[in-house]
């Protein structure tokens, strides 16, 4: 059985998701990276995903993306190691490296059919999109906090995440995928401008020229004044200030992998209804 036909059998019970020129969906995490095909130049083949995976909760999620990470960096220690075989000077090195190589391989590969029967086929191999359908947003919380807040008569236990170490207070749920990524393009719009904003506070004592500081001046103010709107935005829709500290967490997402035109094909013909055949005469 070759290595993708357990990712078939298992799509067929699975929709099928045809995707041109069109780039994947961010995921909604600051640590885990998720991988998405380039999307198609004109003229070139469709690209098509298959879910192959649901999330139901936030510990599924991240379980998933701490996965991915771990992948990824046995991944970039394979690459590490094959530039040092190549630049090795003697044939014991080379040897030795060799059989280093051929070790984290090995694990590599076992990890990367782990990951298949935990995620119905998925493979590092191909190109992936993690795509958040509801997320949690949250501030962090000390230990301290976390007693006060547990301590209280109305405390809801499902209010606090636990991730290993760090637990979070919920302070908003954001449910759908369209509208996820709309609240982080919302965040991101409010972390560019803060960004926007210090830098050029930073810049401002270093200028010597009246003209260039009251140009920085006014470029200082325009920011503030943006950043301002971003955070009453805010407040308006979510019903509270923006917190300074914060992380978004996807508390549900679908799994998609690239397959083939061929396996498109395959999936099509197995999923399509049987023909009748014609009444006999």
């Amino acid at each position: 059985m070759n290595k993708f036909s357990f990712l078939l059998a298992a799509a067929l019970s699975l929709s099928l998701h045809a995707q041109e020129n069109k780039p994947s969906a961010p995921a909604a995490t600051p640590t885990a990276p998720a991988a998405a095909a380039p999307a198609a130049a004109k003229g070139e083949q469709k690209t098509y995903f298959v879910e192959v995976w649901n999330g139901k909760s936030a510990n599924d999620c991240l379980a998933f993306q701490r996965n991915i990470q771990l992948l990824s960096q046995e991944l970039e220690e394979l690459k590490k190691l094959q530039v040092f075989l190549d630049n090795a000077l003697t044939t014991p090195e080379r040897e030795a490296r060799g059989h280093d190589i051929a070790a984290k391989q090995a694990k590599l590969k076992g990890d990367n059919e782990s990951m298949g029967k935990l995620y119905n086929g998925f493979s590092i191999d191909r190109p992936f999109q993690f795509i958040p359908t509801k997320a949690l947003f949250a501030v962090p919380l000390s230990n301290e906090d976390h007693a006060k807040i547990s301590a209280a008569k109305d405390f809801k236990p499902d209010s606090v995440i636990i991730a290993g170490d760090k637990k979070f207070l919920i302070k908003d749920t954001i449910a759908g995928q369209v509208e996820v990524e709309t609240f982080q393009i919302s965040l991101k719009r409010i972390v560019d401008t803060k960004a926007q904003l210090q830098q050029l506070i930073d810049l401002q004592p270093k200028l010597t020229k009246d003209d260039d500081k009251k140009k920085v001046e006014k470029a200082i103010k325009e920011v503030q004044d943006e950043l301002n709107k971003s955070l009453e935005e805010f407040k308006k829709a979510r019903g509270f200030d923006y917190p300074s500290e914060n992380i978004t967490l996807p508390a549900e997402a679908k799994l998609a992998v690239q397959i083939t035109e061929e396996e498109k094909k395959a999936i099509d013909a197995k999923t399509s209804p049987a023909k009748s055949e014609p009444e006999k005469k």
